[in-house]
């Protein structure tokens, strides 16, 4: 990157002095106190073709989509929008900060305080990568933008920034690829105007030598709605971070995961949405697979605070485990301050339901065929959200090599 503005120094050298007297996120049932999230990599120059699709992401854009933007270790190297987009600014970490750096600093890092974590803020102090995404007020977007971020050397430290200002709808994808061993420290900030929509799909593939952080925080203002659909499929340790704060009345929002945990891996996500103001709706899905010698974990909090009334929690995590020495763990928090209120949960851990094998076997399937017919339809409520057939085709492949491996 050039030249940072000082605004931005001034924050990095806070951060950086801040970290020892901060502690790792809360990975509730998962130790990660050792995990390797300190190792720092620095960037190595890479050129890259202007406008060409880098090979390692060929199998996730189809050249004649439109709408895609691939981001590679931190430059942007390919961007095919339509008209839909005129407007909107979107901008890499460089441009953001000079071309558009009131804007960009009006918003960086109020969803996501750089206190909130040790982790968080040495994203901020290490920053070399990000996205600005701004979406003016009545701006309706029915096309899907599609982003794919490529590390193919050193750490990825990478800021996601999306603003949908009011009444505008917004549908977005991402996918995190990496191609090698690379610590990632990723975060997403979404704000979520008086009114306005978002559509935030994200596909997980990192590399399974990575140790990984990902942080996705939305604020969604009044009678605003967010939809988070997240496909956790890295194949390395990963701690993940989903949290909502819903801070104006009838706000809503729809956290929908799907994870999937190989091998000696480690996966904890947390998906948390607090309801800061009356009328407010949200909904935590998560189902998962955990096989091999894998530990999956998923925390899932819903948080009424008093005075919140007329509001509704709602949330549903389902794990599958696929072997005698997997590990899963659903851990259903309900934080309920207030009397007027709806609030539920339902968890569950097992394995493959015998009888369920038994009847599809009885209609000619092999054994092995009726299980993957069963995990394929546990896993559907994420599958179906994807409005990518290219990447939706990718998820899915994903998926079989995961689970016949």
């Amino acid at each position: 990157m050039t030249q940072l503005p000082t605004w931005v120094n001034e924050m990095q050298s806070k951060a950086l002095a801040a970290m020892p007297s901060l502690k790792l996120p809360k990975a509730d049932r998962t130790n990660i106190k050792n995990w390797a999230f300190d190792v720092i990599e620095a960037q190595a120059p890479v050129s890259y073709k202007e406008n060409e699709i880098p090979a390692a992401v060929s199998h996730l854009v189809n050249a004649d989509e439109q709408n895609v933007v691939i981001v590679c270790d931190g430059v942007v190297v390919y961007k095919k929008l339509s008209d839909a987009f005129n407007g909107v600014v979107l901008a890499n970490l460089t441009e953001a900060l000079t071309v558009h750096e009131d804007l960009f600093k009006s918003h960086f890092m109020t969803v996501t305080p750089v206190e909130m974590n040790k982790l968080v803020a040495m994203h901020v102090a290490h920053l070399n990568s990000g996205l600005f995404i701004y979406v003016p007020k009545n701006k309706v977007i029915n096309d899907v933008l599609n982003v794919v971020y490529v590390q193919e050397n050193g750490s990825l430290m990478n800021h996601t920034l999306i603003v949908a200002e009011q009444s505008s709808q917004f549908k977005y994808i991402e996918n995190y690829h990496n191609t090698s061993k690379a610590n990632i420290n990723a975060i997403s900030e979404v704000v979520v105007g008086e009114n306005a929509h978002v559509e935030y799909a994200a596909m997980d593939r990192l590399h399974q030598d990575s140790t990984v952080y990902q942080c996705r925080k939305a604020n969604v203002q009044a009678n605003g709605s967010f939809l988070l659909s997240l496909g956790a499929l890295n194949d390395g340790n990963t701690v993940s971070e989903n949290l909502v704060a819903l801070v104006g009345q009838g706000a809503t929002a729809e956290v929908k995961t799907v994870a999937i945990a190989e091998g000696k891996q480690k996966q904890n996500i947390t998906v948390n949405i607090e309801h800061l103001a009356p009328y407010t709706e949200g909904h935590i899905v998560s189902h998962g697979v955990s096989k091999d010698s894998a530990q999956l974990t998923f925390n899932g909090i819903g948080k009424i605070n008093k005075g919140m009334n007329g509001s509704n929690a709602q949330q549903e995590s389902r794990a599958m485990i696929l072997s005698e020495t997997a590990r899963a763990d659903a851990n259903p928090i309900l934080l309920i301050d207030e009397y007027d209120v709806k609030a539920g949960h339902a968890a569950g851990v097992g394995k493959i339901d015998e009888e369920q094998l038994y009847y599809l076997m009885s209609r000619g399937l092999t054994r092995r065929a009726a299980e993957i017919l069963i995990i394929y339809g546990f896993l559907m409520p994420f599958i179906d959200d994807i409005r990518s057939e290219v990447i939706k085709s990718e998820f899915v492949k994903v998926i079989e090599r995961k689970i016949n491996a």
